[in-house]
């Protein structure tokens, strides 16, 4: 799969006006020769060892992220939570790097923003986590959106947060977990959820999820990476340090505030609940190589 979606990068880079990283050897390959450009991947390709951030650390993180599928009202309810579209569609003069902890209180409220209302503000919290997202509503109609821009403000893990203040423990930390400490107290959640000023707006879209390299993102194959170190495009061969046998090729699709490092990837899992158990449990140490055109 992930030697397919290079191939066909190659083309749809081409599409939307960019420049792929493996452009000279794309550039040898008609549409029609996938088979071709298959069996000549040890000709045409290299690997260079990624490694770590601190001096001798080969190590990498591996985590996953998802397209959930959300309950979703055209109406406020109870205790009801507002998906926003970006403040700029009213107004390129808007105010909108403001905190989360400020438009909690209303800021944008009666501005005509809201796309859906979703149960309540962990589901949407987490959507934001995700990026994109199926929005179900009561009439079956599904409302899918996608990420339109932030608040600009810093982005601090909430795990992170309550591994500090002692409510997890660092080897037990998995969203599912976080997710079940925040619904043990709603207003002791928001307090926690608010210590991380980042806001997500979305925006609707039809068709296949795309991530910020414009092209769809394949599920297991689509990865979000520092693009301070990894271009959109390129290929990373990923390992895990505990099992060897656990060893896969990833694509560069996304990007993400949270994904800071040259060996920090975040795999796009797919759609539905299989897809939420897997990126849900998916938190360990990899060794990472990237895949170089030959000269």
């Amino acid at each position: 799969m992930a030697v397919k979606a290079i191939f066909k990068d190659c083309f749809e880079f081409k599409k939307i006006g960019r420049t792929h990283p493996y452009q000279k050897t794309c550039d040898k390959y008609k549409a029609s020769e996938y088979d071709k450009f298959f069996r000549d991947i040890d000709k045409n390709f290299d690997f260079i060892a990624i490694t770590g951030d601190k001096p001798n650390d080969k190590k990498g993180l591996l985590t996953g992220y998802y397209e959930p599928a959300i309950k979703a009202y055209n109406y406020p309810k109870k205790n009801s939570y507002p998906i926003y579209r970006h403040p700029k569609t009213i107004s390129e003069k808007t105010d909108y790097k403001i905190s989360r902890k400020v438009i909690n209180e209303g800021h944008f409220k009666n501005n005509n923003l809201e796309i859906a209302w979703v149960e309540n503000e962990i589901e949407a919290y987490f959507l934001h986590i995700q990026g994109s997202g199926r929005l179900l509503l009561e009439n079956n109609k599904v409302i899918k959106v996608r990420y339109a821009g932030s608040n600009e403000k810093s982005y601090s893990s909430l795990g992170k947060i309550l591994i500090k203040h002692g409510f997890i423990k660092k080897e037990e930390l998995d969203m599912h977990k976080i997710k079940n400490w925040l619904y043990k107290d709603k207003k002791i959640s928001r307090k926690f959820m608010n210590m991380n000023e980042r806001y997500i707006f979305f925006e609707e879209y039809t068709g296949e999820i795309k991530g910020s390299a414009k092209v769809d993102l394949v599920p297991n194959v689509s990865i979000a990476v520092d693009k301070k170190y990894i271009k959109n495009g390129e290929a990373i061969i990923i390992q895990s340090t505990s099992n060897k046998k656990n060893i896969f090729l990833g694509v560069a699709h996304d990007e993400g505030s949270a994904i800071k490092g040259k060996s920090r990837i975040d795999l796009f899992t797919g759609f539905g609940y299989k897809s939420e158990k897997k990126a849900a449990r998916l938190n360990e140490k990899i060794y990472t190589w990237k895949l170089i055109q030959k000269k």
